[in-house]
C-alpha cells in the first residue's frame, strides 16, 4: 500500500518535471533569437556610425570645396578605388588570413575578408578598442579565441606598419631630407628611427615570448603555433609590393590635381606611406582623420611643379585661405577614395559570406 501510494504521488508529478527542461529549452531558443537580432542591430548601428563619422569632413566643408569635389573626374577616382580595394583584399585581408592559418585556424576566404574589413572600418570610431574587440567578436563563431585573434591582429598591423615605414623612408630619403620641412620632416625622422625597433619586435624570437608573457599575466593560454621567420619576411616583402601598387592608385587620383608627372608616382607612394604611419600613430584621431591628409600634402609639396606651387600660393585669393581650402579639398578627395575602396571590399565580402554575416557560420574551422 505504501508503494502504491508512493507511486501515485510520483506519477502525477512527472509531466511537471518533464516540462521544466522544455521550458528551459524554449527560453534558450527565444534568447538565441533575441541575441541574434540584438547582434544584427548593434552591427547595423556601428556601421551607420562609421559612415557618418567618415562623411563628416564632406558635410562640414565650405561650399567652394564641395563644388570642386563635384567637378572631379570621378571615373579616375572610381578606378583608383577599385585598385585600392584589390590592394586591401590581396595584400591585407589575405595576409591576416595567412597569419591565422599559421596559428592553426583556416577561415574561409570570404569570411576572413568580411571579418577583416568590418574591423578595419571600426577604426573610424573613437577609441582603438572597437577595431580589436570587433574582430575578436566576429571571429569567435569560427572557433578563434580572443587571445589568438588579438595576437594575429597585432602581428598583422606590426608587419604592415613596418612595410609602410620602410617604403616611406626609402622613397622620401632618396629625394633628400633637406627638401622636406615642417611636420612631415619630423614624422620622417621618427619613422627612420622606428624601423630598426620594429624589425627587432616582429622577429619571432622576440615577438612570441613577449606575447606569451603578456598572455600568462592575463591568465590566457600561450600561443603555441606561430609564424616563422621566413613567412614573416615573406609577408613583409608582400606588403611592400602591395604598397607600391597602392601608390599607383593614389597617383591616379592626385596626378591631375597636383600637376604631377608619371615619374613622381613613387614620391606619392612614399608620401602616403608616411602619412599612413602618422595617422596610425596619432591615436587621438579616429582613423587618422586630418593627420594623414595634412602629412601627405606637406610631404608632397617638394615634389610639385613650379607652376603648381605658384598656383597654390594663390594669386587672386588670400594665400593662407587658398592653402586651407586646397588641403581640405584634397583630404576629402583622398578620404572618399579610401572609403570607396573599403566599402567595395566589405560589400563584396558580405555578399559572398551572407550566411556568416547572419550568424549561421560553422564552428571549429581549424587546422
Amino acid at each position: 500500500m505504501t508503494t502504491a501510494a508512493a507511486g501515485q504521488s510520483i506519477l502525477p508529478a512527472e509531466p511537471a518535471l518533464a516540462a521544466v527542461p522544455l521550458a528551459r529549452r524554449a527560453g534558450r531558443s527565444k534568447w538565441s533569437v533575441v541575441k541574434l537580432w540584438l547582434r544584427r542591430t548593434i552591427g547595423l548601428a556601428i556601421t551607420v556610425a562609421i559612415f557618418v563619422w567618415m562623411l563628416k569632413p564632406i558635410f562640414r566643408s565650405p561650399i567652394e570645396v564641395r563644388h570642386r569635389v563635384l567637378e572631379t573626374n570621378w571615373w579616375r577616382v572610381f578606378a583608383a578605388s577599385v585598385m585600392f580595394a584589390a590592394f586591401l583584399f590581396i595584400f591585407r585581408a589575405l595576409a591576416w588570413r595567412r597569419i591565422l592559418i599559421s596559428f592553426g585556424y583556416r577561415l574561409p576566404v570570404a569570411a576572413a575578408t568580411r571579418i577583416w574589413s568590418t574591423s578595419e572600418l571600426a577604426r573610424y570610431l573613437p577609441g582603438v578598442i572597437w577595431q580589436v574587440v570587433g574582430r575578436a567578436y566576429l571571429a569567435k563563431p569560427y572557433g578563434v579565441s580572443g587571445s589568438v585573434c588579438s595576437t594575429s591582429q597585432i602581428l598583422e598591423l606590426a608587419i604592415f606598419l613596418l612595410a609602410n615605414l620602410i617604403t616611406a623612408v626609402s622613397c622620401l630619403l632618396f629625394m633628400g631630407l633637406g627638401q622636406i620641412h615642417g611636420p612631415p620632416r619630423h614624422w620622417l625622422l621618427a619613422s627612420t628611427a622606428l624601423v630598426p625597433v620594429l624589425i627587432y619586435l616582429v622577429h619571432p624570437k622576440v615577438f612570441y615570448p613577449l606575447v606569451n608573457r603578456i598572455m600568462a599575466r592575463l591568465g590566457k593560454p600561450a600561443v603555441e603555433q606561430r609564424l616563422g621567420f621566413r613567412e614573416t619576411l615573406g609577408l613583409l616583402l608582400w606588403s611592400i609590393l602591395g604598397l607600391l601598387w597602392q601608390g599607383l592608385a593614389i597617383w591616379l587620383v592626385v596626378c591631375r590635381l597636383l600637376d604631377l608627372e608619371p615619374s613622381k608616382w613613387w614620391v606619392v607612394t612614399g608620401a602616403y606611406c608616411l602619412a599612413w604611419c602618422a595617422g596610425f600613430l596619432a591615436f587621438w584621431a579616429p582613423g587618422g582623420i586630418g593627420v594623414r591628409e595634412a602629412v601627405f600634402v606637406g610631404a608632397m609639396k617638394f615634389a610639385l611643379s613650379h607652376a603648381f606651387r605658384h598656383h597654390l600660393a594663390g594669386a587672386e585669393l588670400d594665400p593662407l585661405h587658398h592653402k586651407e581650402l586646397f588641403l581640405l579639398f584634397l583630404s576629402v578627395l583622398l578620404r572618399i577614395w579610401a572609403t570607396l575602396g573599403e566599402m567595395m571590399v566589405a560589400a563584396t565580402a558580405y555578399s559572398l559570406d551572407y550566411r556568416g554575416a547572419l550568424g549561421r557560420a560553422g564552428r571549429g574551422m581549424t587546422g
